[in-house]
């Protein structure tokens, strides 16, 4: 499945509620409570996208081609408000393992770093916690457009300004692991698509070894082939099979003639009993008989 990164979208395009998502646009991340057992499967319980993920509005960064599964990034407040003097998360203890310039504030929130520019909504838009709206921009998830619902908090779709949504997408761009987005393990998953390492190699219906020789050494060579057909013998062979074998009659065994005494004597055959070589012997006294031995 192909993925489009971002696409400009016209200001002053008209988006109704319903699945029609865009690239910029404010969604809602409905709670892993509401996920079926396919969407469970496949996202949360492989660790793919974190329970707290989710039930939290997400940016639309990026769509694949048949609309069907988008790139998100979650926003949220990293449980900063008044009772903690609206805190932000990079200097919230449970959240002291991250890098402060991972995240990114849009207007009327802190920022890790005064150069940093404030994301900002089309039109002036804000988001309805102003003080503690942050991106934290390792996470990005892809998603079925099943678990998107409107982020009913806003009077109307929210979505980011252009400006700002590129000049957000450039620094995730500068993550390496942002390059595998669309094409890791786990992302192939979801999509329906089998990753290359878990990929069978093709089945070959045919294999040959082929010797070669040269003057020094004799080198045999193994050669695999799958729809070419093997050559043809320049002199056809005669081959009988177990079949034909099986069917022919029993030879009888047969024994050479003995020469008569005018003829030069021969050797009397091996397969021949010591009676039947003194039964074939003529000999002059017919009473004297020579005695077998065993």
């Amino acid at each position: 499945m192909v993925a489009y990164k971002h696409t400009h979208s016209s200001p002053d395009r008209h988006y109704g509620w319903g699945p029609d998502w865009q690239d910029g646009d404010i969604a809602f991340l409905k709670s892993a409570e509401e996920f079926d057992q396919a969407e469970y499967e496949t996202l949360i319980k492989p660790d793919y996208l974190r329970w707290k993920a989710t039930k939290h509005p997400v940016i639309i960064l990026e769509h694949s081609k048949d609309y069907r599964h988008f790139l998100v990034t979650t926003v949220s407040a990293y449980s900063s408000g008044a009772e903690n003097g609206f805190l932000p998360p990079w200097k919230q203890p449970v959240h002291r393992t991250k890098s402060p310039g991972d995240f990114r504030s849009f207007t009327g929130s802190a920022k890790p770093d005064e150069k940093q520019q404030h994301l900002q909504l089309a039109n002036g838009d804000r988001f309805p916690k102003i003080k503690t709206s942050w991106v934290y921009i390792p996470n990005t998830f892809v998603v079925p457009s099943s678990v998107l619902k409107n982020f009913d908090k806003a009077k109307k779709r929210l979505r980011m300004d252009q400006t700002s949504l590129k000049g957000l997408l450039r620094d995730m761009e500068k993550r390496p692991s942002f390059a595998n987005r669309w094409t890791n393990e786990k992302v192939l998953r979801i999509l329906g698509q089998k990753s290359s390492q878990t990929r069978k190699e093709p089945k070959f219906s045919e294999s040959r070894i082929l010797a070669t020789s040269s003057d020094d050494d004799s080198v045999a060579t193994a050669s695999t082939t799958t729809d070419s057909k093997p050559n043809t013998p320049s002199k056809p062979t005669t081959t009988i099979s177990w079949a034909a074998v099986a069917r022919s009659p029993p030879r009888t065994p047969t024994f050479a003639p003995i020469a008569s005494s005018s003829s030069k004597q021969s050797t009397p055959g091996r397969n021949l009993s010591c009676h039947q070589q003194a039964n074939s012997i003529q000999h002059p006294h017919p009473t004297t008989i020579p005695k077998c031995y065993a």
